[in-house]
């Protein structure tokens, strides 16, 4: 398996956890007064906004030759680390 492969594999499978994760938030939302769940609304809403942004790149990069994972995994990276952000904002406020 080439080091590309490897990439892409290792980071489908972290972008599975924080998915993951992500409906954990979800379930805690479903559990909270209504006036709470509007504020954790906004929250999630910025989290699937970046989910959504980290899987498309994810899937340019799985579209990728190996040859221009280098060049997808800084963009990726940027968006890994927005999306991380946006999650410790979440947890911070409703933990």
């Amino acid at each position: 398996m080439t080091e590309g492969n490897l990439t892409k594999q290792k980071l489908k499978g972290e972008f599975d956890e924080l998915r993951a994760e992500l409906e954990v938030l979800k379930a805690k939302a479903a559990q909270t007064t209504a006036e709470e769940r509007i504020k954790f609304d906004r929250y999630l809403e910025t989290l699937e906004e970046k989910r959504d942004e980290v899987g498309d790149r994810l899937e340019s990069l799985k579209e990728s030759g190996n040859d221009a994972v280098d060049d997808i995994k800084v963009g990726l990276k940027e968006a890994w680390q927005r999306l991380a952000i946006a999650k410790k904002a979440a947890e911070a406020r409703f933990h």
